[in-house]
């Protein structure tokens, strides 16, 4: 038989739980106004800085279908010593943009040896479907208080 402290200490905080647990989600998510922020660092929130700071090397406006599309990354900012590099490639030639594929590189360190990203080697995709596309390169800075942003169209023949 089961004592009363045992049902008090081991069942009643686990129901206790889930019912505040069941009231604070429900609450939540009958707001419709909330925001999905995960990015809440520094007061400030994240800032974006100009395209002219980013240069793609090797890259090619237009490639034929079942090739690599091949590029490095030229960075001139001294602000951003090391960071985090995100690539994201979108599918533009239907009515909504859809991501095709999305890359990245965290802890990329790059201006004191004046290297290109991806540090030590060439970024590279295979784009299989003819169409038109969108390159968006962003890079952040360690804190994520910060980030450099550039978009590149690509044509698939």
């Amino acid at each position: 038989m089961v004592k009363p402290s045992a049902l008090v200490v081991y069942v009643l905080p686990i129901v206790l739980s889930v019912s505040l647990g069941t009231a604070v989600m429900a609450e939540t998510l009958s707001s419709p106004d909330r925001e999905l922020n995960f990015l809440q660092f520094g007061g400030d929130g994240h800032t974006s800085s100009s395209k002219s700071e980013i240069t793609l090397t090797g890259f090619s406006n237009e490639i034929v279908q079942n090739s690599n599309i091949e590029f490095s990354i030229k960075l001139s900012n001294p602000d951003f010593n090391c960071g985090d590099l995100y690539i994201t490639i979108y599918d533009t030639s239907s009515s909504e943009k859809q991501v095709l594929t999305q890359s990245g590189f965290l802890k990329q360190c790059f201006i004191q040896n004046n290297n290109t990203l991806p540090v030590d080697e060439n970024y590279s995709e295979l784009i299989t479907k003819s169409g038109t596309y969108e390159i968006h390169v962003e890079i952040f800075n360690e804190k994520y208080t910060d980030s450099i942003s550039m978009d590149e169209t690509l044509r698939v023949k």
